[in-house]
């Protein structure tokens, strides 16, 4: 059955309003054009899926349902649903406590898998998922969003790490071009803890990605994104960060290349808390634009009340270097290419820092399918 998306809505118990186009976090934001457009409430998961992992471990999820799973006997897996607040995206209210199966995976030893999120056509979709490392836990996840063919699709997910724990993560949301996706990522990291992050969005007619992250005594946090958007798509990347101790650092390094009447979006805030010491934090958007009619907004934020401290913010935007271009076609290199060339070499810094060989081959694959 088809219902409206204002409909659907109305019916959750859990779910507050649509966000005012005046607040701050959601400024720039398309959510008001799609409540009119109307959406499956369920979809049917009797359909045969050629689902071919090539990890070692993985989870297989379906429209928020877990589908498949093959996990060594140290993650532990079980549906347990986590409700929480997120005053600035009620979508992941709504995701957290009505998602049809709401996971929570707990690591007690050192691991690597993946969690793949496959989505349905003209369908709302919620899916929450919790990742527990426990102390002293290293595990490296490639989490991958899929189709979604005009679907509304919500979702949370909530990200703890234990004393002396790591976690690098991996995310490409690389969804069909008339897709909608509004996630929300909450980490919450313990003494001495690390994670390292990198976020690719790509496809999607609106992509909202929240990231919020409170740092406790001597965690670290290096958040990385790249967002390529072209034909009219809405990448938007938000990001807070709370500095909550002492010897706290964060690095936020945000690349967006954007063409063809689209636009991204670059919102961070940093807050370093009063009575802290010995913190870094550092934030850097750098955009490309590859034509005129597409548009970039960037804001850098910090909110520092403490004086015993580093911390640098910037932002960048620009377009291709002409005489790089120029300096590239005499010697013997076609324009087309000195372009492609150029623009790779912009966005390959953040796809640098992934350390996993075969997670970057993964990300360099999604990127080998986009035309420029």
């Amino acid at each position: 059955m088809f219902l409206k998306l204002h409909d659907i809505l109305q019916q959750s118990s859990f779910f507050t309003n649509i966000p005012s186009k005046k607040d701050e976090k959601w400024r720039f934001s398309s959510l008001h054009n799609f409540l009119e457009k109307s959406y499956q409430t369920t979809s049917s998961h009797t359909d045969e899926t050629f689902f071919t992992p090539t990890d070692r471990y993985w989870v297989y999820i379906k429209d928020g349902q877990l589908l498949k799973q093959v996990l060594p006997s140290t993650v532990h897996l079980r549906r347990h649903p986590i409700a929480y607040e997120v005053s600035n995206n009620p979508f992941a209210c709504l995701a957290s406590n009505k998602a049809p199966s709401p996971l929570e995976l707990i690591c007690y030893e050192d691991v690597e898998f993946g969690l793949y999120f496959e989505n349905s056509k003209s369908s709302f979709i919620n899916s929450h998922i919790s990742i527990i490392l426990k102390d002293h836990v290293s595990a490296n996840i490639y989490m991958c969003y899929e189709g979604g063919e005009k679907s509304f699709i919500s979702h949370a997910s909530h990200i703890k790490l234990h004393p002396f724990s790591t976690l690098h993560l991996i995310q490409t949301q690389d969804l069909e071009s008339d897709a909608v996706l509004i996630t929300q990522n909450n980490h919450h990291l313990e003494e001495e803890s690390c994670l390292k992050s990198f976020l690719l969005m790509r496809g999607g007619e609106y992509l909202h990605n929240f990231v919020h992250t409170d740092l406790h005594f001597k965690s670290e946090a290096d958040i990385s994104s790249l967002l390529i958007s072209r034909r009219n798509e809405k990448h938007i990347f938000s990001c807070d960060i709370e500095h909550l101790a002492d010897g706290t650092k964060s690095r936020v390094l945000s690349k967006q290349v954007a063409k063809e009447m689209s636009t991204c979006v670059f919102d961070a805030n940093t807050i370093i808390h009063a009575k802290t010491k010995l913190c870094e934090a550092r934030q850097a958007s750098r955009a490309l634009l590859l034509d005129d009619t597409a548009q970039i907004h960037s804001k850098p934020h910090l909110e520092i009340y403490s004086d015993d401290l580093k911390a640098s913010h910037g932002s960048t935007i620009g377009q291709l270097d002409i005489e790089a271009i120029g300096y590239l076609v005499s010697r013997g290199i076609s324009e087309e290419i000195a372009k492609k060339i150029l623009i790779t070499a912009f966005v390959n810094e953040p796809i640098e820092g992934i350390d996993e060989i075969h997670f970057k081959e993964r990300v360099l694959k999604t990127l080998g399918e986009d035309d420029e």
